[in-house]
């Protein structure tokens, strides 16, 4: 996986609203954990703000290669709702 862009529903931030994340991989440790960048964009794919996410343990043995299981774990631990088009 290299990057992926997931829109959500607007999240308020400080001052601009957010609607879009960008996912991309910072560190891999293959057999113990990742470290994802999320970017988050506002309507005209600026960036706002970033986040660093780390998954490890079982939710890293149950990613896989399924992108769609950690957009979705990401979207949870960051109480994030994809929007649906």
């Amino acid at each position: 996986m290299e990057r992926l862009s997931v829109n959500i529903t607007d999240v308020t931030l400080d001052a601009p609203v957010a609607t879009n994340i960008e996912i991309n991989v910072m560190e891999l440790v293959l057999n113990s954990h990742v470290v994802v960048a999320v970017g988050f964009k506002n309507s005209n794919g600026n960036l706002l703000k970033n986040e660093m996410v780390r998954i490890e343990g079982a939710e890293y043995d149950g990613w896989g290669d399924d992108d769609n299981y950690l957009i979705n774990l990401v979207l949870t631990k960051l109480n994030l709702t994809k929007e649906t088009i």
